[in-house]
């Protein structure tokens, strides 16, 4: 007898059904089953490159994050302030801070009213990480709760330490960097290029005594170089006027020239250097030798050859000393240079 189509149909159904059933029996089973394998963990993966741990940690997605913290020590100093009423260093106040006083730095806040994004996105990712924090907990773009609203670094008179391997510390690090206007970044910058309005200097661990060596290898440069000219009567004359921003005489002793390059030197070694290693100062030697000669004739700040009242310019240019200079070294100009060498040669 053969099989209905309508037979075969419910058949099938009830084969399927038990297969379902029975898939959903093992499935239960597994999850009451005490042998349930956790859900795995971000890994974290330490890498050594040049001797340098820097670890790498891999979230759930698989993104890799940088660790952005550092084995070094961050020194935050109190730029002094000399003011008219406190002279002794001794004094309570000196430095223009008292020992009790207490200053707070915050987050900058931008034009458009949000705060100004201290951590590169490298950074946030992976504080959030070693913090425990929910992702975009560190975003200053955050409505509600935003991490940055009472966040306040705390300094005093005292030097406070900030050890970029700790994860706070670090954040207060790059909020301190993000006052521009009150903070030095570093020494270098508070030597070359220093703010009236500068109040913390951050300085490295061990950057003190780095920049110590420099200064010496620096300053023993200087007395190189001075080696080299410390006969030549008029490279020392104008370097000294350089320095010193006013004119000597022309007849001054050379003892008084030697000694006081050796006190220029002492004072700023990294000046000195940038004029005894200026390529133009032959062709200032020259210029200011042929002014006293009269082969030059000088008018207010501007300069002009005796020989057909020629400024010494380009076109569309003021003949001043260092327009002069420049003009004087162009290859077209070469005969009035050499010209002016023979004329003022002793």
């Amino acid at each position: 007898m053969g099989w209905c189509p309508l037979r075969v149909y419910y058949f099938k159904k009830e084969v399927f059904m038990s297969k379902v059933e029975e898939k959903i029996n093992l499935d239960m089973e597994e999850i009451m089953s005490d042998d349930v394998k956790p859900i795995a963990k971000p890994k974290r993966v330490v890498v050594k490159d040049n001797d340098e741990s820097a670890e790498v940690a891999l979230n759930r997605s698989g993104k890799e994050l940088i660790n952005c913290l550092r084995q070094s020590r961050i020194i935050v100093r109190l730029v002094p302030k000399e003011t008219w009423l406190v002279k002794n260093p001794k004094h309570v106040l000196a430095g223009g801070m008292s020992e009790q006083s207490v200053r707070y730095y915050t987050v900058p806040v931008l034009s458009s009213g949000v705060f100004k994004n201290v951590l590169t996105n490298a950074e946030k990712d992976y504080l959030e990480y070693i913090m425990g924090l929910q992702a975009n907990a560190l975003s200053v773009y955050k409505s509600e709760n935003n991490f940055w609203s009472n966040y306040m670094v705390r300094l005093t008179k005292q030097d406070t330490i900030l050890d970029l391997s700790v994860p706070e510390d670090y954040i207060k690090y790059k909020v301190l960097l993000a006052n521009t206007s009150t903070i030095a970044p570093s020494l270098e910058v508070l030597r070359d290029m220093p703010k009236a309005t500068y109040q913390y200097v951050l300085i490295e661990e061990g950057a003190e005594e780095r920049m110590a060596v420099k200064k010496v290898d620096v300053a023993l440069e200087c007395f190189e170089l001075y080696g080299s000219i410390k006969n030549d009567h008029d490279k020392l004359r104008i370097i000294v006027e350089i320095l010193d921003g006013r004119q000597t005489a022309q007849n001054v002793k050379m003892d008084y020239l030697q000694n006081r390059i050796y006190e220029l030197i002492n004072r700023d070694p990294k000046m000195f250097l940038g004029v005894i290693k200026d390529p133009m100062l032959d062709t200032k030697v020259l210029i200011k030798k042929a002014v006293e000669r009269g082969h030059i004739i000088k008018r207010g700040n501007y300069y002009y050859l005796k020989d057909g009242n020629l400024p010494l310019c380009g076109v569309n240019e003021e003949p001043t000393f260092s327009v002069a200079c420049r003009f004087l070294n162009l290859p077209k100009n070469s005969e009035m240079l050499l010209s002016l060498q023979a004329k003022t040669k002793d």
